[in-house]
């Protein structure tokens, strides 16, 4: 069966190549625009639903694979922080994460087709991240050294996070970019432990 991941992240791609070895990507074109007052759990499955419906509406959507798609934001207060467009904006976001709590919260959708019946699931991560204290000098001496700019909140955990995180409370690949756990109990859920053997 083949495994589409519906996502142009490079770590995404790296923990599902980990599970099934090489996977086909897509990267869906979606409109990512926050809605007026929306919540990061409603953000998040919102996004990850609409990169789905793209893939599936697909002509060439192949009858026998496994598709996932997903999103990952960060939350301080019920604020998201997505992708920060410039330098500046990387540097604030960071400034607002220094010595607080904050979460990040990944939205999960899977579906394949299970004989006549298509199954299709959705659920959600959310990890708590607090970070120390942080002056200028090491928000922008991190950002000298981290590739940025594809990345919720401005910073990754696997790259020098230890520069950043005081502690983790919940799921460590959620903070990755994709909630190990989670999904395999989804797979489970959806009768569909055969794609993992």
């Amino acid at each position: 069966m083949k495994i589409i991941l519906g996502s142009g992240s490079p770590r995404r791609k790296n923990i599902i190549e980990g599970i099934f070895g090489t996977v086909q990507v897509i990267s869906p074109s979606v409109d990512e625009k926050l809605n007026d007052d929306e919540m990061p759990d409603n953000y998040t499955e919102r996004i990850t639903n609409l990169k789905m419906d793209r893939i599936i509406s697909c002509e060439n959507f192949p009858e026998e694979c496994f598709i996932i798609t997903s999103d990952t934001i960060v939350s301080i207060n019920g604020k998201i922080l997505g992708k920060p467009c410039s330098e500046e904006d990387a540097v604030s976001m960071l400034h607002m994460l220094s010595g607080r709590e904050h979460f990040v919260v990944t939205g999960l959708c899977i579906a394949f087709r299970n004989g006549d019946e298509f199954v299709r699931i959705y659920d959600s991560e959310k990890t708590s991240v607090e970070f120390m204290n942080l002056d200028d000098n090491t928000v922008r001496g991190y950002l000298e050294i981290v590739d940025y700019g594809d990345k919720a909140g401005s910073y990754a955990i696997q790259e020098h996070g230890e520069m950043l995180v005081k502690s983790v409370s919940g799921s460590m690949t959620n903070v990755i970019g994709f909630p190990l756990r989670l999904f395999f109990r989804m797979v489970k859920q959806a009768g569909a432990e055969k794609i993992l053997y």
